[in-house]
């Protein structure tokens, strides 16, 4: 069967079958010509995302953590990612090998997910994917809405988490942007079998602003190797002033660099922490 003709979604439509549909916006539910959680259109998304013809893009939300997450997933395991939605849609919640999604029923019927022109701040198999793991791992703030600012925040140990009980190894975590841990984490990226999931400040990445205040607030992945201005490889005998470049997944982007003539100085400064993470070979 085609992409252009696949239907991934099973199951009823409404709540007037004899199960009710779990996801419903409060701005435009059942029966709304725009609900964003009919099947037609949940399955259209999950088409054009099973072809790669986007990524996951957290948007305007604060969900760039579990957007790492369902980024490897839908790019090691197109299969688990497929079924994950399509269990979210039918039966509000999923499990991808131990990790055990079942958001409340707040991110289930979510507020704000249109800005004041009708046009979504999320698409629908995002919000299912990405708010249902950051709510179903919050044991006090509920996530309901893309303006949930604090219930989103994502922490390392969050992040090892997910990825191990998905199904992934947690090969190590880098702390210090030393030369000599460059180039290690350099050797890690250059293999598929491997993804480096880091923390960073978004302001040294193309198209944002440098901070004020310096302090980790995005999760990224990077999909190319930290290299020199020139595309070499980095050495241990790097400057601190030497230009470098590295090209990110990141805002439903996958080759996002960081900001031109950046300096390893400043990657030090900017960058918190590197977690690499392995496939179950």
């Amino acid at each position: 069967m085609s992409n252009s003709t696949s239907d991934y979604m099973k199951g009823g439509d409404t709540s007037t079958k004899i199960k009710p549909r779990p996801f419903i916006s409060r701005q435009h539910p059942l029966n709304d010509p725009k609900d964003p959680f009919t099947k037609a259109k949940v399955n259209k998304e999950l088409v054009d995302r099973l072809a790669l013809n986007n990524y996951p893009h957290q948007r305007e939300s604060s969900l760039c953590g579990p957007a790492t997450l369902f980024y490897c997933l839908l790019i090691d395991y197109p299969k688990l990612y497929r079924q994950a939605v399509a269990d979210l849609w039918k039966d509000g919640k999923t499990t991808i090998n131990n990790l055990k999604i079942e958001p409340s029923a707040r991110a289930k019927n979510p507020k704000d997910l249109f800005n004041e022109r009708s046009q979504l701040r999320i698409s629908a198999v995002d919000w299912m994917t990405l708010a249902s793991l950051r709510d179903s791992a919050n044991n006090i703030m509920t996530y309901g809405s893309p303006f949930d600012q604090a219930a989103g925040i994502t922490l390392p140990v969050d992040i090892i988490d997910w990825f191990k009980k998905a199904g992934y190894r947690h090969v190590d975590t880098f702390i210090l942007d030393t030369p000599t841990n460059i180039i290690k984490i350099n050797g890690y990226q250059n293999d598929p079998n491997y993804h480096v999931i880091s923390l960073i400040n978004s302001g040294f990445i193309s198209r944002q602003s440098l901070p004020t205040v310096n302090h980790p607030n995005h999760w990224v992945v990077w999909t190319d190797q930290l290299r020199n201005s020139d595309s070499s490889s980095i050495r241990s005998d790097i400057k601190p002033s030497d230009a470098i470049k590295l090209k990110l997944f990141t805002w439903g982007e996958i080759a996002r660099s960081l900001k031109s003539d950046l300096t390893f100085s400043e990657f030090q400064k900017y960058h918190f922490q590197a977690i690499v993470v392995g496939k179950i070979k």
